[in-house]
């Protein structure tokens, strides 16, 4: 298990800096510009399927952008496709490892899947990199518990 810390560790050092996506620290969403940007303020809507086949669009275009893979994710589970948004956070982790808010979006859907043991998994990877956001994984995975 020491091992597979170590790699994990490693692996997010040599990753992208693990910054998190927060709406505040892009500029507003622009209705006319990429499909990024439109997916956004779909989300914001709370419009998934849509919002969806935008990111979808976004990942088409740059089939390595972690967040457009991350966002897709994100309005797959709340549209209620959980296996669909594990895939694409999947793709996101493997693209980029240290991003922690891809953890924290995709513990939240094992948890919803029933797959707490992999939901636990992304929350250690948050404390390795020292996340707050493995309290919020935390609590999710506490909750679906009791």
């Amino acid at each position: 298990m020491r091992f597979a810390a170590l790699v994990l560790s490693i692996s997010f050092a040599l990753a992208s800096p693990a910054a998190s996506y927060e709406a505040e620290n892009f500029p507003k969403p622009n209705p006319q510009g990429s499909a990024f940007e439109r997916g956004r303020i779909q989300i914001h809507q709370g419009n998934w399927d849509r919002a969806a086949g935008l990111f979808e669009k976004a990942v088409a275009e740059n089939p390595r952008d972690f967040k457009a893979l991350t966002l897709l994710g994100y309005s797959l589970r709340y549209a209620g496709r959980l296996d669909e948004a594990i895939t694409a956070y999947n793709r996101a982790v493997k693209i980029n490892p240290g991003y922690a808010d891809v953890r924290e979006y995709r513990g939240k859907a094992f948890v919803m899947a029933g797959k707490r043991e992999a939901a636990m998994a992304d929350y250690r990877a948050l404390l390795i990199i020292g996340s707050p956001l493995a309290e919020d994984l935390k609590e999710a995975i506490d909750k679906a518990v009791n």
